[in-house]
């Protein structure tokens, strides 16, 4: 017995150490796992084909393509075929004074086809049609201004994680040259030059400095869960982003700005597809009840021996025409009229809209270009000033509070100008997408080193 409890205690300890050491080298091996490295330009590939709004978007254009195609069928020939075969208990006959007359075979075989086509309705069918159409290339509009969206999302994002980490970095040097003054000030404790109480503010700057970077750096960990779930990638997965370097951007005259929106941004041209769409079905809905002219074609044939002809062909012209119908096509025409009015208030009010969009990323930008030139200039400054007291601490003529401020100046500067620089960044592509550019011909134009500025 006891033998078995002895080989059963050193089999859990060998089980155990082996659990120990695959948990060791599977988290070595997460933490060798390669990052993936994601340009601008990559990022905005990667959107447009994996992002899930746009997936989303995708089935709907097919839906509407589909319904096109059923518009259109009424323009085409409809053919029809039948077969059938009776089995009847009795032969049919008739009743005549000398007896009974057979009229048919008592299992009759049949069968025939027949085609239908409109011939002219009044443009009904064809109005149906382009007004399904219309409505395929307004889906067309909106899915184009998801991927615009979806890509606008993705560079804020992508801009988002640039600054995190650049925030990392600066706190990260504050971390330092606070690590660096309190190793000077504790070696001037130890000599007795200065007092037990000029180390405490300096413990407790760097306390706080070590908060702001463990901060800093979940606040990265959350941006970039944000930038991979837009892209459709594994929250599991490690990504790395490249800056880019952007020229000062030139600002566009607010007017013309205005004008390229309304010629280019999907928004607006999804309403007037809408519109176009609506007047081509209140048409159709107009001659609703009008005469529809129909030619309709077909061949029979039915065994039965008593028949002088068993199969038959036929032609018929004709008309047809609803006289009444308790007013339904007359609400239904009002009703789409009342539709193009609002959507007609609904393209107006998002014109508007995109006319305040435009300002309002223009003047954005603009604060964030002049902010950038002061906090520029003052970053160099706070450098200079934390230079300049920690020389004169050494020498004994400032006080450790005075070197404290000239760093915490420093990294407010530096935080001051990580924060504007990508604020620009972020404000450029806010005006390129309120002004209908194409977001990813920019920024391949600034990776292949030419000035994303231009206009196309």
């Amino acid at each position: 017995m006891k033998k078995r409890l002895i080989r059963l205690f050193l089999t859990l300890i060998i089980i155990g150490y082996w659990s120990s050491v695959s948990a060791e080298d599977a988290a070595v091996k997460q933490q060798d796992a390669p990052i993936r490295l994601i340009t601008i330009s990559q990022g905005i590939k990667v959107v447009l084909k994996d992002n899930r709004l746009i997936k989303i978007s995708l089935p709907t254009n097919e839906m509407v393509y589909q319904d096109s195609l059923m518009a259109r069928s009424a323009l085409l020939p409809q053919l029809n075929a039948n077969l059938s075969q009776v089995f009847n208990r009795y032969q049919p006959a008739m009743k005549f004074a000398s007896g009974n007359v057979n009229t048919s075979d008592q299992n009759a075989l049949s069968y025939g086809f027949d085609v239908y086509q409109t011939l002219f309705d009044f443009g009904k069918s064809l109005s149906n049609y382009r007004a399904s159409k219309e409505l395929l290339q307004a889906q067309k509009a909106h899915t184009e201004s998801v991927k615009r969206m979806a890509t606008l999302e993705f560079i804020v994002a992508y801009f988002d994680l640039l600054e995190t980490d650049k925030m990392i970095g600066v706190f990260e040097k504050e971390f330092e040259s606070l690590s660096a003054y309190l190793g000077d000030i504790e070696h001037l404790y130890q000599q007795g030059v200065v007092v037990k109480n000029d180390l405490l503010p300096a413990k407790v700057k760097l306390a706080d400095a070590k908060q702001k970077l463990i901060a800093a750096r979940n606040d990265r960990e959350i941006v970039s869960a944000k930038l991979k779930n837009i892209l459709g990638i594994s929250l599991k997965e490690e990504i790395a982003v490249q800056d880019i370097r952007m020229q000062s951007p030139q600002f566009p005259i607010i007017e013309e700005a205005w004008r390229l929106a309304q010629a280019q941004r999907p928004e607006i041209t999804f309403y007037e597809d809408q519109i176009k769409s609506s007047i081509s079905s209140a048409r159709a809905k107009a001659v609703e009840n009008f005469p529809v002219l129909f030619a309709d074609a077909g061949y029979t044939y039915t065994q039965n021996q008593y028949l002088v002809h068993e199969d038959n062909a036929s032609v018929v012209l004709g008309a047809k025409m609803n006289l009444y119908d308790g007013g339904s096509s007359r609400a239904d025409l009002l009703k789409e009229r009342s539709k193009q009015k609002q959507l007609k208030e609904q393209k107006d009010k998002l014109i508007e809209d995109i006319k305040l969009e435009i300002e309002d990323s223009y003047f954005d930008l603009k604060n964030a270009c002049e902010k950038v030139a002061v906090a520029s200039e003052a970053l160099q400054q706070a450098d200079e000033n934390v230079r300049f007291y920690r020389v004169k601490y050494k020498a004994g003529s400032a006080t450790p509070t005075e070197v404290l401020d000239a760093i915490a100046l420093q990294t407010k500067a530096q935080t001051n100008y990580c924060a504007d620089e990508y604020e620009v960044k972020r404000g450029y592509a806010k005006l390129m997408y309120s002004m209908g550019i194409d977001l990813g011909l920019i920024y391949e134009r600034m990776e292949n080193g030419k000035n994303g500025n231009e206009k196309r």
